[in-house]
This record gives C-alpha cells, sequence and structure tokens, in this order.
C-alpha cells in the first residue's frame, strides 16, 4: 500500500514537473501586459543551475553559507531521483526547510526585482512539492504501521 502511494505521488509530481518545465522553456514572444506575470514553475532540470548561477551573483554571501548547501544539494538530489529524498532523515529535512526560509529572506531583500520573484517562485515551489512528498510518505507510514 505505502509504496502504490509513494509511486503514485512520484508519477504525478513528475507529471506537474514535465508540463511546467515545458512551459518555462517556451520562448514568449508575446508583449502583452500578461506576459511579464512569471511563470508558476519549480526548479527542474536545468532551472536549477540558472537559479544557482543567479543566486550567485545577487546574494554571493548567502552561497557561501551551510543553508545553501543544505538547500541546493535536497534540490538537485530531487531532480536526479525524486524518491531518493524519501531516505533523508529529519535532521536532514529540517535543515532544508531552515535553508528554504533563509533563502526566500534573502530573495526578498531583491524585491523589485522581477527575477528574484520569480526565482524565488520557483524555489518555493519547488519546496512545497518536496515538503509534499516527504508528508505523503510519513502519512503513509503511519497508515502502514497502523495496519
Amino acid at each position: 500500500m505505502k509504496s502504490r502511494v509513494i509511486f503514485a505521488l512520484v508519477i504525478l509530481g513528475l507529471g506537474l514537473s514535465t508540463i511546467k518545465a515545458n512551459a518555462a522553456t517556451t520562448i514568449n514572444t508575446d508583449d502583452s501586459p500578461a506576459a511579464n506575470k512569471p511563470a508558476g514553475t519549480m526548479l527542474v532540470k536545468g532551472s536549477e543551475k540558472q537559479f544557482a548561477h543567479f543566486v550567485e551573483h545577487k546574494a554571493n554571501k548567502f552561497t557561501k553559507k551551510a543553508d545553501w548547501q543544505n538547500f541546493m544539494s535536497v534540490v538537485s538530489l530531487y531532480n536526479q531521483n525524486p524518491v531518493a529524498i524519501l531516505s533523508l532523515d529529519a535532521d536532514s529535512r529540517m535543515k532544508f526547510n531552515d535553508a528554504n526560509a533563509q533563502l526566500t529572506k534573502e530573495l526578498a531583500k531583491g524585491t523589485n526585482n522581477a527575477d528574484a520573484s520569480r526565482w524565488a517562485n520557483q524555489a518555493d515551489q519547488t519546496a512545497r512539492m518536496i515538503n509534499l512528498l516527504w508528508n505523503v510518505e510519513t502519512e503513509a507510514s503511519k497508515v502502514t504501521d497502523t495496519e
């Protein structure tokens, strides 16, 4: 039962990531006001490297901290193999969430920057998906334990 739930969530997450990744990588030649709104995507393969490059230029001091390394290691692991993040211990999960909070604060400093806003949104969406997988895995293990 637990493996079926996890498998279904991973497939759902990958499907959503693929759909959103295609939307984020299309070339936009639309000059309407709606075209300037950031796409609600996640940090998927390739874009996490662009995100890292952006943060290294805009928040160089932050990238030298352990929080940055914790955040990027979990995001990279998620992009390589989404199921692998389920094996992270509670301490690593807590460090990731703390790092995400610090990253959000750093990116909020550039609130007048549209790029910072877009990257903050993508980082938040990615962190939410990772936490969703962790929460479902925890709930599935509780259901399995009670059976």
